[in-house]
């Protein structure tokens, strides 16, 4: 992935963050949609609409999807994932919908966690998750460091909380957190959370 799309797809995160007012984790992806007009359904709840958009086919190939119905993104998601699996799912179709990668007449066909053979956009959309559902800054502020930290304090899969822990450990290793405005942004934003916040918990 070039680094222009690394920090498209970064500081698109980020202000997501700061323009539905997240402030805490972990992320409410609920909110973020009812924020920005986009319709969130399970795949159970969206029988109907997946047969009117003639989307039997695709859902049985993918966790979850994005397309549009008349004008209106929408994001389906598989209830037959955990919770926090479902949770990387939604924030990578909206990483679609924000990075412009799908639209009128489109569906993504492709969701999974982040794969070595992913095309640039796929890509990108999992780098706009994991940076929406664990922002650096705010691991940071709460000296987050391991995989199992990561998976608890913001409620996503081990699959996406390593891939997320990989990354951490580059930041810290080069002291690289508050560089930009809009991160520094995202961190006072957070900053009554991060300080009211003990982790790991006592005895956690």
């Amino acid at each position: 992935m070039n680094y222009r799309n690394y920090q498209n797809a970064r500081d698109a995160a980020w202000r997501i963050l700061l323009d539905c007012k997240v402030d805490r984790l972990p992320v409410d992806l609920n909110a973020i949609c009812r924020k920005l007009k986009i319709r969130l359904f399970s795949y159970g709840a969206a029988t109907k609409l997946i047969e009117r958009a003639n989307l039997r086919e695709a859902v049985r190939r993918t966790d979850g999807l994005t397309f549009y119905w008349r004008g209106t993104p929408v994001i389906l998601c598989s209830d037959a994932v955990l919770p926090q699996r479902a949770a990387f799912t939604i924030a990578h179709e909206l990483g679609h919908i924000v990075l412009n990668h799908v639209e009128p007449g489109t569906v993504t066909v492709i969701n999974r966690e982040p794969h070595p053979g992913d095309s640039p956009e796929e890509t990108a959309a999992n780098q706009f998750a994991a940076r929406l559902l664990a922002p650096a800054c705010v691991l940071w502020g709460l000296n987050v460091h391991t995989p199992e930290e990561i998976m608890d304090l913001c409620q996503i899969s081990r699959a996406a909380a390593e891939f997320r822990a990989q990354r951490m450990a580059d930041l810290y290793r080069r002291g690289r957190f508050l560089t930009s405005p809009l991160e520094q942004a995202v961190y006072r934003q957070f900053r009554p959370f991060i300080e009211g916040t003990v982790y790991p918990p006592p005895g956690g």
